[in-house]
């Protein structure tokens, strides 16, 4: 060995000896690092305390009313708290009093439950006259079966609970006769659901029959009712509130149909429902439908002034037809698809012989049904989300079929879709006689051109879906006055077939 090493060794030993010789005569000690714990919250330091344990316990009975509220056991610091256990020779201790302290005036305690998110998507934008996709919609929940009874309460306001458990139990029949039954049933959104730590100060349901009423009328909506008088029917109360018959019993599920007797004095909810998720639902039918085809006015010079007489007695036709189409949140989809029709009895014109200078009412009867058949009314001319839907929906014949001219006149608009403003997409507007005009909206292709004649069944243009659709449709508007152009007013087109 060297004697460097050697003398460092004999040195070090020494320092051992004084360090034990003193330890045994005064008593002292080396000190260790202690356990403690640091708190953060948001990632910043906030204090160091001696025992976690302590403070959770403080928390908890410091938020009594939070558990007695939500009948729950623990109440729980922030999300964005953390401990973590250090060894540390620092013993200037915060107290759990002023952690808790600051924890409270910086910051929201928690519960345990479970939060569910609705996340919007592309597919949003074609149900929705808009061009934005919102924002994430959360919903706060204490226990999963909340949620799992609500969402089940909401679809239960839209269709029947046998239509509901045999699409469940999977045991959805084949239509073979006249009737209905629901294929398929799924949400538009995406919806997830995972366990958190929930900021008291949130909404956080409890209730199955609150939850549901938010997601069908929005969150907090004020709900508006309605005490039935006499003479009160469902449709004179719907027309009153802006609702379509199909929205009020959305909203008043206890009564079956349009025709279901009102108790004098009930309440009835006159909410106007605004559905937080999008429920559809797809619907297979087989129904038979009528096909009422327009009087035909013949003028014979040979008869007297004022002369009128129905030559040929008109028989409306008869069709059983297959269809498919689905339901938005209780509306009909703008498209219905025939898969088949069969003919029962075919329709036979009505032919009314006029003599010379015979004035008719303009609305008589003599006009063109605007598109092919087989054809549905998809959207009657009512309010449909508390707004006027100031037409009527056609669907069935297809993409591509015939549009015609309901009546003589002269085209005053026809644009393509891309060259305006408006939700129509590509659309015409004839004028007709006594300031009657009529609008083909989302039509595929137009046929004619401003100023341009055309006669009463003259193909103008294509089925389509441009615009605002969310189905190949004809939308078409009957008006006194040119519509969006100074004094006008529409009126329901199917009134100038009766």
């Amino acid at each position: 060995m060297k004697t460097k090493d050697i003398l460092i060794t004999i040195f070090l030993s020494m320092v051992i000896c004084i360090l034990y010789f003193i330890d045994k005569n005064n008593d002292f000690t080396i000190d260790q690092a202690g356990v403690a714990y640091q708190v953060y919250l948001n990632g910043e330091v906030i204090g160091l305390i001696d025992d976690s344990e302590k403070l959770y316990n403080l928390i908890n009975d410091e938020q009594d009313e939070i558990r007695k509220k939500y009948n729950v056991d623990y109440v729980y610091p922030p999300d964005v708290f953390e401990i973590v256990k250090v060894n540390t020779y620092n013993q200037n201790y915060s107290s759990v009093e002023e952690i808790y302290s600051l924890i409270e005036e910086r910051d929201d305690f928690t519960i345990k439950g479970y939060t569910i998110t609705i996340k919007y998507n592309e597919e949003y934008l074609e149900y929705n006259e808009t061009d934005k996709i919102p924002d994430d919609f959360t919903i706060n929940v204490l226990d999963k079966s909340v949620f799992d009874e609500a969402i089940k309460k909401y679809v239960l306001a839209f269709v029947s609970e046998d239509d509901y458990d045999d699409f469940i139990n999977n045991q959805v029949e084949e239509l073979t006769e006249i009737g209905q039954v629901v294929t398929n049933m799924y949400f538009l959104e995406d919806m997830t659901i995972k366990e958190n730590y929930i900021s008291v100060n949130e909404k956080i349901y409890t209730d199955v029959d609150e939850l549901s009423q938010d997601l069908l009328f929005g969150p907090n909506a004020t709900m508006d009712t309605y005490k039935v008088q006499v003479g009160d029917s469902i449709s004179s109360i719907s027309e009153e509130y802006k609702l379509n018959p199909r929205e009020f019993l959305i909203a008043n599920p206890e009564y079956v149909n349009e025709n279901s007797m009102l108790q004098i004095g009930a309440l009835v909810n006159v909410t106007l429902i605004n559905p937080v998720v999008t429920f559809i639902y797809d619907v297979a039918k087989i129904e038979e439908s009528t096909i009422e085809l327009p009087a035909k006015t013949v003028v014979d010079k040979t008869k007297g002034y004022g002369y009128k007489e129905i030559s040929q007695a008109g028989v409306s036709g008869i069709i059983l037809s297959h269809e498919t189409y689905n339901v938005i949140n209780g509306e009909e989809s703008q498209q219905v698809n025939f898969s088949y029709t069969e003919t029962i009895r075919e329709a036979v014109e009505q032919i009314t012989v006029v003599g010379p200078g015979y004035s008719s009412v303009y609305i008589s009867g003599n006009w063109a049904w605007p598109t092919a058949y087989p054809y549905k009314i998809t959207s009657a001319y009512a309010y449909r989300w508390g707004k006027m839907h100031e037409g009527i929906d056609i669907s069935g014949p297809g993409l591509g079929s015939p549009i015609y001219a309901i009546g003589d006149g002269v085209v005053v608009e026809a644009a393509l879709e891309g060259t305006h403003s408006r939700s129509d997409g590509t659309y015409a507007v004839i004028e007709h006689d006594n300031n009657v005009y009529s609008l083909y909206a989302h039509m595929d292709s137009l046929k004619v051109k401003v100023g341009q004649k055309v006669s009463k069944g003259d193909v103008i243009g294509t089925m389509g879906e441009t615009g605002f659709a969310t189905g190949v449709h004809l939308h078409l508007s009957v008006s006194y006055g040119w519509p969006y152009h100074g004094s006008y007013r529409f009126i329901n087109p199917m009134t100038i077939y009766k």
